[in-house]
């Protein structure tokens, strides 16, 4: 048994993409200059980018991190149908794309837009939340499978009990 549910790191992406809409939205350079940010930026050589304000791509920013975290909210609204599918294609997918993001990031040094500590720590996230809720998913659904196992053959040894018991 895992000591979180997937579910339960689900929501926790959820509230922070969510935390990080709304105050990539109030005050950008809260971000940019905290220095946690900072500190990582200058230990994986990464160029720091400097926003205004004032600039258009806040607010897209902000608008892309709410919409990441509504699509947490919406998965956690049909969690127990999609459960499966959700372990098997989408968690994946992701995994597979942050891990794409954050290597290309890094190591795409010629093109600024993509080599910086926002991509990077953007990508990183990505990558930690999922593969958490990837190795989560596998162990509940493990313990699922088996549990449908024991039942089944509970079932049977019931079963074959009984007809012993009528004969």
């Amino acid at each position: 048994m895992a000591l979180f549910s997937s579910r339960f790191i689900t929501l926790v992406r959820s509230f922070s993409y969510l935390l990080l809409s709304i105050m990539t939205f109030k005050n950008i350079n809260w971000i940019a200059k905290n220095n946690s940010l900072v500190t990582f930026s200058v230990a994986m050589r990464l160029p720091q980018v400097v926003i205004n304000d004032t600039s258009i791509i806040v607010g897209i920013f902000s608008i892309f991190l709410f919409n990441i975290s509504i699509l947490d909210f919406l998965i956690l609204s049909h969690y127990s149908k999609i459960k499966e599918y959700f372990y098997k294609d989408l968690v994946f997918l992701r995994l597979s794309l942050a891990f794409f993001l954050t290597f290309f990031s890094y190591y795409n040094k010629t093109n600024i837009k993509w080599h910086n500590n926002f991509v990077f720590l953007f990508g990183f996230i990505e990558l930690w939340f999922n593969f958490i809720i990837y190795n989560c998913l596998k162990e509940e659904l493990n313990d699922l499978n088996i549990e449908k196992k024991r039942t089944y053959e509970d079932k049977i040894l019931n079963e074959e009990i009984d007809e012993d018991h009528n004969k």
